[in-house]
């Protein structure tokens, strides 16, 4: 098992800090399966990143859920963008 630092912007870093050490127990692990892990860990990860807007990047580009990553990757969590 790895720790993994995952970081999160706008109003999900509002709710859950900056950033946050997890255990990678599997890798590679998807984006989807990393969601369900996270909500699994803490509660307040549950509600903010089942949202399907939040968007998930690996290494500075955004991805799917079905991406693939793995310990050592930057992972980050973004809400959707609003403004015009």
């Amino acid at each position: 098992m790895a720790q993994q630092k995952i970081y999160f912007f706008g109003r999900l870093a509002e709710q859950l800090g900056r950033s946050r050490e997890v255990e990678m127990v599997e890798e590679p692990i998807t984006i989807r399966d990393l969601r369900v892990a996270l909500a699994a860990q803490a509660v307040d990860f549950a509600d903010a990143l089942v949202d399907p807007r939040v968007r998930a990047c690996v290494d500075g580009v955004i991805v799917t859920d079905d991406a693939l990553v793995r310990a050592g990757q930057e992972i980050a969590f973004i809400p959707p963008l609003s403004g015009g």
